[in-house]
């Protein structure tokens, strides 16, 4: 055999026997993640990194999670509080119970003014995270705040929470608005619905307003990062294999769309269902 056709014979394996290798590789991991149901099995979060759970996720599963190496925040809003969560008869004989929640049934607005609620948290709440297994917190409901007018106080819990737990990692979402107040608080900020809404992209100027604020909040914190979360509206079951849902055509565009936005904008994303009950295929 002449040498030319040796040394293509020997290129030829060698380019296959590295493809072969790439194809066993892992896939690298994901952004992150966010799913809010307790009963999601820990092994549906292989791919991710970075997840966001619900407070009543299973501790067990919470260890194999951290066990793999993944951040694991737990859920925890600022100003609300459901009548399932162990602490709930704690804001009820405290007296800090506001007003029920008109858009979610079965969640009360708690007064964050008294500092009964501020004690709650920091004393009893965020320990019993910690104990969880949680290493990082996620903070919700800050619009929420400051629609009531009391950012000033979702800020000073932000202070206290982080003094408490220099540890932990505390992600916020959203309260964009006032960030460069509480940016040096907390490590990660996530933008919701700032690239997406009802099913198709914002405009530019929406998505620009979000970034100039989370902007402004790095010059104040410099290592804070950003993520995005973005929702599409649930498939219509088609054709589908293990029980997995099977995007539409414009689904999927829009999907790619959206991560390439997240992206572009040095995000940390998650497109997901707006249910955010499962950890989608897509």
């Amino acid at each position: 055999m002449p040498s030319r056709q040796r040394f293509a014979l020997f290129a030829l394996a060698f380019l296959f026997t590295l493809m072969k290798g790439f194809a066993q590789q892992p896939a690298p991991p994901k952004g992150f993640m966010i799913c809010y149901n307790p009963a999601v099995q820990s092994r549906k979060f292989a791919s991710y990194k970075t997840l966001v759970v619900d407070y009543a996720y299973p501790p067990e599963a919470v260890a194999e999670l951290r066990r793999q190496g993944k951040m694991v925040f737990g859920y925890l809003s600022l100003a609300k509080v459901h009548h399932q969560r162990p602490f709930a008869s704690s804001v009820k004989s405290l007296g800090i119970e506001h007003e029920q929640d008109p858009e979610f049934p079965g969640s009360y607005r708690v007064n964050a003014a008294d500092p009964k609620w501020r004690g709650l948290l920091v004393q009893s709440v965020v320990p019993r995270m910690k104990r969880l297994g949680f290493n990082g917190i996620f903070l919700d409901d800050l619009d929420d705040l400051k629609e009531r007018e009391l950012e000033q106080y979702g800020i000073s819990l932000m202070r206290d929470i982080r003094r408490a737990n220099p540890e932990m990692k505390l992600m916020a979402n959203r309260g964009l608005e006032y960030l460069t107040s509480f940016a040096p608080f907390v490590d990660f900020v996530l933008l919701e619905s700032c690239f997406a809404l009802d099913g198709q992209l914002r405009k530019t100027a929406d998505s620009e307003w979000a970034m100039g604020l989370l902007n402004a909040g790095k010059g104040i914190n410099p290592k804070l990062r950003g993520a995005a979360v973005d929702y599409i509206q649930r498939a219509v079951p088609q054709s589908t294999v293990n029980g997995q849902y099977a995007l539409t055509p414009s689904q999927s565009r829009l999907v790619n769309k959206i991560r390439q936005l997240h992206t572009t904008n040095g995000l940390m994303s998650c497109v997901t269902t707006e249910d955010l009950q499962t950890v989608p295929d897509f």
